[in-house]
């Protein structure tokens, strides 16, 4: 049943793989037509005041003939002809014809307007920065979209393989109860075994029907906690009396695997606020957690005491520990540490999510600890204690 699914996975990360590549092209090919505009701009913009300034050269040339001729034929106001023919030039009255204005050059007086050439040269540095202000503006906003919609694609094909790795968990984890239970049924159909088998059989069928039964909890009090329905009924009580409690019974609860605790709590009653029910939902989940990747074999320490204005669980496994960058990736949905680990251990990946999502609903925090890969994790869960009880 979950080959077509599959199939519409793999389908769908190939779809999401040819969005990145086209994205990726899309912006490469945006940032070329960005460089080019700008290429562009800079060196029409060179042209013009080269044109331009060629152009007034050509006029000032024109003006030095016409006012050689003027004044060869004694014509009155020259500077009235100049001003009115060529206003982006100045004559300086005073020089006769032939005079070297400069040095080496016989010019009549007449000059290109001051300022006519830095004004153009200063037109064309504000086009620059103005360029270069909606470029860079331009390139930032590109850019930040594409990291964006990058990030987002992502995100969905992480979201995609962990959906798709989560169930294939589920159905290894429904399937291996199921059949464990129909073997038993066939078992006890086909002959009557002694009482102490058939109550061994029973016992199994118990557990494997319990631990069934977990499993729907925990999907369905996720399903509730993201959809905001989930609702607590936090009271006073003893932490450790509670704690210790539901150790034991989870201790002879027959779904949940075999583990040695070594439990500490203190002497006197520490009251905090909290729900039972929430409480040893999320002592299963941990403790499951150390079973699966701490080893049966390996004692695990569970702790109750007060830290400062807080009631703090530690749950200390000596199991495969975590590296610095998976001690948050953890409590993500779906998330299971390594992919060598994840095809050698069972789970769904909601565990520890909803370990979390829970404790925050009681107010409180949980946060894993590990002094690197192989050395096992302290999970510390963080509840508010009851303080009118407290003082």
């Amino acid at each position: 049943m979950t080959l077509p699914f599959f199939r519409r996975t793999g389908s769908t990360q190939s779809r999401s793989r040819l969005l990145v590549v086209g994205v990726l092209a899309i912006m490469a090919f945006t940032i070329a037509l960005l460089a080019w505009w700008v290429i562009f701009h800079l060196r029409y913009s060179a042209q013009e005041i080269r044109a331009t300034a060629e152009h007034l050269q050509a006029d000032r040339q024109s003006a030095e003939r016409a006012l050689a001729e003027l004044t060869r034929h004694q014509a009155q106001n020259p500077a009235e002809f100049l001003r009115l023919a060529y206003p982006q030039l100045d004559w300086q009255p005073g020089v006769s014809p032939g005079q070297e204005l400069v040095g080496g050059y016989p010019g009549y007086g007449v000059t290109i307007r001051p300022g006519r050439l830095e004004h153009l040269q200063a037109q064309r540095r504000a086009s620059m920065r103005m360029f270069a202000a909606e470029g860079t503006t331009f390139l930032c906003i590109l850019v930040a979209g594409t990291a964006l919609i990058l990030r987002s694609v992502r995100r969905g094909m992480e979201l995609i393989r962990q959906q798709a790795n989560f169930l294939s968990a589920v159905t290894h984890e429904l399937k291996s109860p199921l059949a464990s239970i129909r073997l038993f049924i066939e078992t006890l159909e086909l002959r009557d075994p002694t009482p102490e088998k058939r109550a061994r059989y029973l016992a199994n069928m118990r557990g494997d029907v319990d631990r069934l039964d977990g499993l729907v909890n925990n999907i369905l009090a996720v399903a509730r906690l993201d959809s905001g329905r989930f609702v607590v009924h936090a009271d006073r009580a003893d932490l450790g009396r509670d704690v210790a409690d539901v150790v034991e019974a989870l201790g002879k609860d027959a779904s949940q695997r075999r583990l040695s605790v070594d439990l500490a709590v203190p002497a006197e009653p520490l009251h905090a606020r909290y729900d039972l029910g929430v409480l040893k939902t999320v002592l299963r989940n941990l403790l499951d957690n150390a079973a699966k990747y701490g080893g049966a074999d390996k004692p695990v320490q569970v702790t109750v005491a007060r830290q400062g204005d807080w009631a703090a669980i530690e749950v200390r496994d000596q199991g495969i520990g975590l590296a610095v960058e998976e001690r948050e990736k953890i409590f993500e949905k779906f998330y299971r540490v390594g992919e060598e680990m994840v095809r050698q251990t069972e789970g769904t990946g909601l565990g520890l999510y909803l370990a979390r999502e829970l404790v925050r609903q009681l107010g409180g925090g949980i946060t894993a600890e590990s002094p690197g890969v192989g050395k096992g994790t302290t999970f510390r869960v963080t509840l508010p204690l009851d303080h009118e009880v407290q003082a």
